[in-house]
């Protein structure tokens, strides 16, 4: 079972279906069809104070990624049966996915979807500057 923990503001109309598909397809395509993920569409200001606050980066960013595990570990976390292991937070700007969208011509959507695989490789472990 793979889980997608949706926490997306009114304000924000992103299509909840195409992310919970995303994550599955991702996940899968890693071999894990055993987890959950918590995932954020958020504002400029709060994605703005998380970079800063939790990462110590300045200013606004695109999407950030909160690992729950180090990559070899997801195997030896003891859980209660049938609970699927939480692999870490996702938090996308909407703001910077319609300004980058605008930018190349892509739906919203599509980016925040790229966002998310972005988001999603993070949390499996891997990094830009993982060769």
């Amino acid at each position: 079972m793979i889980k997608s923990n949706l926490y997306i503001g009114s304000r924000y109309p992103v299509k909840r279906q195409q992310l919970r598909e995303t994550v599955k397809r991702v996940l899968i395509k890693h071999g894990i069809d055993h987890a959950q993920v918590d995932i954020s569409v958020v504002g400029s200001r709060k994605i703005k104070k998380l970079n800063e606050e939790e990462l110590g980066h300045f200013g606004t960013t695109d999407v950030l990624s909160f690992p729950q595990h180090d990559k070899n570990q997801l195997q030896d976390i003891p859980l209660p049966k049938g609970l699927a292991p939480h692999l870490g937070d996702i938090v996308i700007s909407f703001p910077e996915a319609v300004k980058t969208a605008r930018r190349f011509g892509r739906l919203v959507d599509d980016q925040i979807n790229f966002y998310l695989e972005h988001g999603l490789m993070h949390l499996l472990g891997y990094h830009h500057d993982d060769h």
